[in-house]
């Protein structure tokens, strides 16, 4: 998993983005400090006119702050090209726009993906000790992008992040243990440190744990657990994980489908679930499938009332 963009944003507006590099950066100047909660504060135009003045009067903090805000926070309209402008205006000076450069590259929003700049640009980005571009190396490291493979390199550098408490760094070492990717698999050891990231609120994290409680894989099948672990994902912006959380509820309400016994108070937690996936799910597939869930709900629904009326 290559991590996601950070800086400042959440530390300046409380808007919730993990991963702030304040801990590892020089805090942004006041100005940009002053202009960004005026975008908090719902003032997004005049917050954003007055960092674009200080970032085209070169203001580094403001070209950083803006590449973040781009991303889509703060209530402001995203805009891939745009952030990562700014964050190419930034790359010299911050360690965490170095990454984010790095990762514009990577994911080739100037055109081509350039894995081989990239890699130049995580690495100043880790060598300048912001430790999410150490993973984001590593990992370009155990898939050989843009250079040549070195799995071992790579785990060491995504450890070395994960240990210090990075929550994108722990998911991927969760994901190498449960690939198997650079270390042996190990599906407990990926379960610690999603456990780890997951306590971080990273969404893929919670996302993973679900799925492993989901297919038994570092334990027994466990839906109740799985479903839980969906929720927390959700809640942490993992929008394809509702109608997930509903399937998990629904497969505990009507364990013995198609025929009864039904739990009403298991199944009106799927229809929740369901009716959340429907309108919010990202993929047209899978609002679909909630649709088509919650009709066999209501159909369950009235088995459960005939059930009740002959008893």
């Amino acid at each position: 998993m290559i991590g996601r963009a950070t800086f400042a944003v959440a530390a300046c507006l409380a808007l919730g983005h993990a991963g702030s590099a304040t801990a590892q950066e020089t805090e942004v100047n006041a100005d940009v400090r002053a202009a960004a909660r005026q975008v908090a504060a719902g003032e997004r135009d005049a917050g954003l006119r007055r960092l674009e003045t200080l970032a085209e009067a070169g203001d580094i903090d403001a070209h950083n702050m803006l590449g973040e805000m781009y991303i889509g926070l703060g209530g402001v309209e995203r805009d891939r090209l745009k952030s990562c402008q700014h964050f190419r205006a930034a790359r010299e000076a911050r360690p965490s726009a170095s990454h984010n450069y790095g990762q514009c590259l990577w994911e080739g929003a100037f055109g081509e993906r350039d894995f081989a700049e990239a890699r130049i640009w995580y690495r100043r980005g880790a060598d300048g000790g912001f430790l999410q571009a150490k993973c984001a190396l590593g990992n370009m490291l155990i898939r050989g992008e843009g250079g040549p493979t070195d799995p071992e390199a790579g785990v060491a550098l995504c450890r070395e992040a994960a240990e210090a408490g990075e929550p994108n760094a722990q998911t991927d070492m969760g994901d190498h243990y449960r690939r198997g990717g650079g270390v042996p698999q190990d599906y407990a050891e990926a379960r610690r440190w999603y456990r780890l990231a997951a306590a971080q609120d990273q969404r893929n994290a919670a996302y993973n744990l679900g799925t492993l409680d989901w297919n038994g894989q570092g334990g027994p099948i466990d839906l109740a657990a799985a479903g839980q672990w969906m929720e927390k994902a959700y809640q942490a912006g993992r929008r394809d994980a509702a109608a997930l959380a509903g399937q998990a509820a629904f497969l505990r309400a009507v364990p013995n489908a198609p025929s009864g016994p039904v739990d009403m108070e298991l199944l009106a937690l799927a229809k929740r679930w369901f009716l959340i996936a429907m309108n919010e799910d990202p993929s047209g597939e899978g609002r679909a499938h909630a649709a088509v869930s919650l009709a066999q709900i209501s159909g369950y629904e009235a088995l459960a009332r005939q059930q009740a009326a002959d008893e």
